[in-house]
């Protein structure tokens, strides 16, 4: 057994060497029902049979073909030399009517079934990687009807991320029952001082076996299955409890947790913040509420009625994402919001795009004519930051600051900038 990692660095030199006009099937061979065989029979005769097939397998190929197992239950088969795809099709029902007569080991006499998946090289995919994934691609499709094979097409990849995401969303369910929802915190920092004036509070999601979900994938996930309450809250929650001490160090320091639509009309929503707020001890000047401009757009006095009812328990609220939505600038003078965030599709072009400039620089005159402040989004690089400082822009964030960050590297973030902005001048 070779394992997947040595078995890409084997089917990337083979890549490397084929002629311009070849082309290079990867074949993923599957026993679907091993684990069926490892419980009726044992370990031991599961074993024989994949040796068996291996070794059935091999006598249906070319000399210069490969077949080297991948893990338990599967192969992967490498065809050099081809000319066409039905080259690898016809290999591929080789080995199927190669597998068809019963195995027999002493008094057992098993039928076996296999799924295979084809892929080309490079009509498929270009590199070694991709090339494996969508012969594995080919391979699931031929699972749901064993002792076939399956054809790589786009159309498989559609079908993979919709299974994916409802694997996703059935265990986002038990995410946070698992602890694989922690928080990290992403520095905002006053532009014209440098100094750390707050933080946005991200939930992130790291699954039990290690794959690290974005939140460009679970929170639309979490939002078309209600779960967005409940992340929220759960948020909420633990950026209270875990700044604290941020708001006794950090004069003027504040958390900002972003309300989706969704948890904006939530009955409940002013009610738990209130809440919140007061279980950990926390002054409600500290937090602030981040509403994106879609918020506004689907129910604009619906909004503005929460939104009044969290100004005057002096709670802050931002609009976040401002430029994108288009439609709340005339609700802005109706709006109890004290700020504005530019959307990093703006910033990051500022220096640049003229366009981006003038958009930028009438967002920040606009917010200060009606008293808000307003914070970049977006922020890569020194002299963005600087160019933004020199417009009057009040705050900013982006990775040239910091990245989202797990609260121990937070914490060393935040000292070490402390530390800095006492021996060194403003930014």
């Amino acid at each position: 057994m070779v394992g997947r990692r040595r078995f890409l660095g084997d089917l990337a030199d083979m890549l490397g060497a084929r002629q311009e006009q070849e082309l290079v099937a990867v074949l993923v061979l599957r026993v679907p029902h091993i684990h069926e065989i490892n419980i009726n029979y044992g370990y031991e005769l599961a074993d024989q049979v994949i040796s068996e097939v291996q070794a059935r397998v091999a006598n249906a190929l070319r000399d210069c073909d490969t077949v080297e197992r991948l893990d338990e239950s599967s192969f992967a088969l490498v065809l050099p030399r081809l000319h066409g795809g039905a080259q690898a099709e016809l290999a591929a029902a080789k080995i199927i009517q190669a597998c068809k007569p019963r195995f027999i080991f002493g008094e057992h006499e098993l039928s076996v079934q296999l799924a295979i998946g084809v892929a080309l090289y490079p009509s498929d995919a270009l590199d070694a990687a991709a090339l494996l994934r969508c012969a594995e691609l080919a391979a699931a499709q031929a699972t749901d009807n064993p002792t076939d094979y399956g054809v790589y097409s786009p159309a498989l990849e559609k079908r993979a991320r919709s299974i994916h995401s409802y694997v996703l969303e059935r265990a986002l369910h038990e995410a946070i029952a698992r602890d694989e929802i922690y928080l990290c915190l992403q520095p905002k920092i006053d532009l014209r001082s440098g100094t750390l004036v707050g933080a946005e509070a991200l939930a992130r999601w790291t699954r039990h076996n290690g794959e690290v979900v974005s939140p460009d994938i679970f929170i639309p996930l979490a939002e078309r299955s209600s779960l967005i309450v409940q992340i929220t809250m759960w948020t909420l929650n633990a950026a209270l409890r875990s700044c604290g001490d941020y708001f006794e160090r950090f004069p003027g320091f504040s958390v900002a947790v972003n309300l989706s639509p969704i948890a904006l009309g939530d009955p409940d929503i002013f009610d738990f913040v209130s809440q919140a707020a007061s279980i950990w001890c926390t002054d409600k000047c500290q937090l602030t509420l981040e509403i994106t401009e879609g918020a506004l757009i689907e129910d604009p006095e619906a909004a503005i009625a929460i939104l009044d009812k969290f100004h005057s328990e002096s709670i802050r609220l931002s609009i976040d994402d401002f430029g994108t939505g288009y439609s709340s600038l005339s609700q802005l003078g109706r709006l109890s919001v004290g700020e504005l965030k530019i959307d990093k599709s703006f910033v990051m072009g500022v220096i640049d795009s003229e366009r981006n400039a003038k958009i930028v620089r009438s967002v920040i005159d606009l917010a200060h004519n009606f008293g808000m402040t307003v914070v970049a989004e977006g922020i890569e690089d020194i002299e963005t930051l600087q160019f933004l400082a020199g417009l009057g822009c009040d705050y900013g964030q982006g990775f040239f600051i910091g990245r989202p960050m797990t609260l121990d590297v937070f914490e060393t973030w935040a000292a070490e900038r402390a530390a800095e902005m006492s021996s060194a001048p403003a930014v």
